[in-house]
């Protein structure tokens, strides 16, 4: 059935190269064969079937890559998709009272105690991985209920940062961009342009990033095209400069020249 998937939507994408290709059709597969109807993520996929429910790391993880997705097409429904997981791991997965999140779902199985888990090594967890995605899409909302869902992660590991820093990794990269200045990029247009090329080619990893036009998405409220040509907004905290068209423009912006 995957096969089916890509084999299906391969020729959708083909025109922007087969890393696109195949993450769109990665994330076909997770949230189409890999979902419920209600749209909450399975955990493995054996002989055809979707098995087990997902678990925090499953959400954090996939909200975290359709977001690029989303940097890498232009294609807003990977940031919408990005952010109902977002806050569907919020809501399946948050600790009310003592903030962090659990690693199980609060419906799923009906367990002694619910671990916590906030150990980067080898890879992300659960707990860091939807504490930096949630903090992205803060800025791009425009919602601090994020970002306190965020800090909520951070006060769980603060004790222990100083004791093992190499073991909280990507904890550490969410804490870098919760005390980052906030700068965030509205992008009109696709990212092949030469303005969203330019936009993108200074790397910022506490820049976030949103294309459209759409009025869904916060950010990009009010934000067009000039004069039919792509722009690019570079906001802090939603104060944004005035449309930039060209290329070259947008070195005075980064530099402040």
């Amino acid at each position: 059935m995957a096969v089916d998937s890509i084999r299906r939507t391969e020729p959708l994408v083909r025109a922007r190269g087969i890393s696109r290709t195949w993450g769109f059709c990665a994330a076909a597969f997770l949230l189409g064969s890999l979902s419920t109807p209600e749209g909450r993520l399975f955990r493995s996929w054996r002989s055809g079937e979707a098995r087990h429910a997902g678990v925090l790391d499953d959400y954090a993880d996939v909200a975290n890559g359709l977001y690029e997705l989303h940097v890498a097409t232009g294609e807003l429904r990977w940031l919408e998709e990005s952010y109902r997981l977002a806050i569907l791991a919020v809501g399946l997965f948050g600790d009310d009272e003592r903030g962090g999140f659990f690693l199980t779902p609060s419906d799923g199985e009906q367990l002694v105690s619910r671990k916590k888990d906030f150990d980067d090594h080898p890879t992300p967890s659960g707990n860091s991985m939807l504490a930096y995605m949630l903090l992205r899409l803060a800025r791009l909302w425009g919602d601090p209920e994020l970002e306190r869902r965020a800090v909520g992660v951070f006060r769980f590991v603060a004790a222990l940062l100083p004791q093992a820093p190499s073991a909280f990794g990507h904890a550490l990269n969410a804490l870098d961009l919760h005390f980052s200045p906030p700068r965030e990029l509205a992008v009109i247009g696709g990212p092949d342009t030469e303005v969203a090329r330019a936009a993108l080619a200074s790397f910022d990893p506490n820049a976030v990033v949103a294309f459209g036009p759409s009025e869904d998405v916060p950010l990009l409220q009010g934000k067009d095209f000039v004069d039919g040509r792509p722009a690019v907004y570079v906001c802090e905290n939603f104060a944004c400069q005035a449309p930039i068209m060209e290329p070259a423009d947008l070195v005075s912006t980064w530099t402040g020249a």
